[in-house]
């Protein structure tokens, strides 16, 4: 099997996870050694988590990590695990339609077999035209078949994280539609944090719909049941990484190592099979 087509059937893979009937679990990583354990630990797909990727190699969110060093950990992560690799392209790393294609073709060509593509501008404080959104999606599309490789397209509006939006929910419903008729595969109302609201969006769209892991709504098998096709985490692996490394450091600083030694900690060994 040539390596376009190994890539085409990841891709028709990460798609069908989608449309299971039950509830894909996204666990969202930001490095080789990140994916490597979440592959250990038996997920069936990852995805990169913006947020995460670009703070844990020194820049602030927003695409101000340079696309060419998100290519290079694309292709690190995608070499070495066998799962389907999504990818969290922001808002597209490009400034035209045509930069758009060029980026969607290098990512296919460094792996990877699906993207997050989310329709605010770079303040988060305006939504992109729907038309304008649309535009982008369908080059995505007709990029992903040109290079034989079906990618999964997750279509997020920032609507509930705008928070300025009156009818947020209608408004979402109408941005949704539109973005599912121009190729996307699943769509991502992020931040949207109610059982009935989720369950009324999935009822309208009838199509998969992948939401964030949110306190208020942390039953998963409430999510299955309610219809939702994905749920991610987003940065919040790293965070919970990070919190407990902070934790042991606030200690040591104090001469107390009891968080040190406060938990079982995986061991060289499982470390090394990683690898």
């Amino acid at each position: 099997m040539t390596d376009q087509k190994k890539q085409a059937e990841k891709a028709e893979r990460f798609r069908s996870q989608h449309l299971a009937k039950k509830l894909l679990v996204l666990p969202n990583i930001w490095d080789l050694l990140s994916a490597k354990l979440v592959q250990k630990a038996g997920f069936e797909s990852i995805a990169t988590a913006s947020v995460a990727t670009a703070l844990s190699n020194g820049y602030a969110d927003g695409e101000q990590i340079p696309f060419s060093e998100l290519l290079k950990i694309v292709k690190r992560i995608s070499s070495s695990v066998d799962l389907p690799l999504s990818v969290d392209l922001e808002r597209g790393f490009a400034g035209n339609i045509q930069q758009l294609k060029d980026n969607i073709k290098m990512l296919i060509e460094q792996g990877g077999v699906g993207i997050n593509i989310e329709d605010s501008l770079a303040d988060h404080k305006t939504l992109h035209e729907i038309t304008d959104q649309c535009l982008k999606i369908e080059a995505v599309r007709e990029t992903a078949i040109n290079c034989g490789v079906p990618m999964v397209i997750n279509a997020r509006t920032d609507i509930f994280l705008l928070k300025t939006e009156d009818d947020a929910m209608n408004k979402a419903i109408e941005r949704c539609k539109s973005f599912r008729t121009a190729g996307a595969d699943c769509v991502y109302p992020i931040l949207i944090n109610r059982y009935d609201d989720i369950e009324h969006l999935v009822e309208e769209l009838k199509s998969p719909v992948n939401v964030l892991l949110l306190k208020p709504i942390s039953d998963l098998e409430h999510l299955e049941k309610i219809g939702v096709a994905r749920v991610s985490v987003g940065p919040y692996f790293l965070n919970h990484a990070l919190t407990a490394m902070k934790s042991v450091a606030e200690g040591l600083l104090k001469n107390d190592s009891s968080a040190f030694f406060g938990r079982e900690l995986v061991t060289r060994e499982y470390l090394d099979e990683l690898v």
